[in-house]
């Protein structure tokens, strides 16, 4: 499990704080790491053991779906932080003028991220204070 948190892990999310994740994608993340799992603990698909067994035995809690998730409120956080002449925030704040194309709209990367904040009970505003923020969020405080 460290070769898979230090190596596998790292190389997957890389970036994926910028991601839109579309439930396609969510799923790709839970194939290659159940994939991983059961390779690691050397057990068959032909054997029908279920996904949360194999996350039992690895001690595995949380997916990568939940890391990329926490990484993507981290970044909001930061960016929602800083000064408003910095570009991240004014690329995050970015309304196109003008018209959109036909057809159902385009998931945004916003439209995400409240998503996240409104399944993990997140106030849009709580980003100002930055312990609070990162407490929920799912990261552990440095001591």
């Amino acid at each position: 499990m460290t070769l898979y948190t230090a190596v596998v892990e790292t190389i997957l999310t890389y970036g994926s704080e910028c991601w839109q994740m579309k439930e396609k994608s969510k799923r790709q993340l839970e194939v290659v790491e159940m994939d991983y799992l059961r390779r690691a603990c050397r057990i068959s698909k032909l054997e029908h053991i279920p996904n949360t067994e194999i996350r039992r035995k690895t001690g595995r809690i949380y997916n990568t779906v939940d890391t990329v998730e926490s990484k993507q409120l981290l970044w909001y956080g930061h960016v929602m932080r800083m000064g408003d002449e910095r570009w991240p925030k004014r690329a995050i704040q970015y309304v196109p003028w003008n018209k959109r194309r036909r057809g159902r709209p385009t998931l945004e990367w916003r439209e995400g991220i409240r998503k996240i904040m409104e399944d993990r009970a997140i106030e849009e505003e709580e980003w100002t204070d930055r312990k609070r923020w990162r407490s929920k969020c799912g990261m552990r405080q440095k001591l």
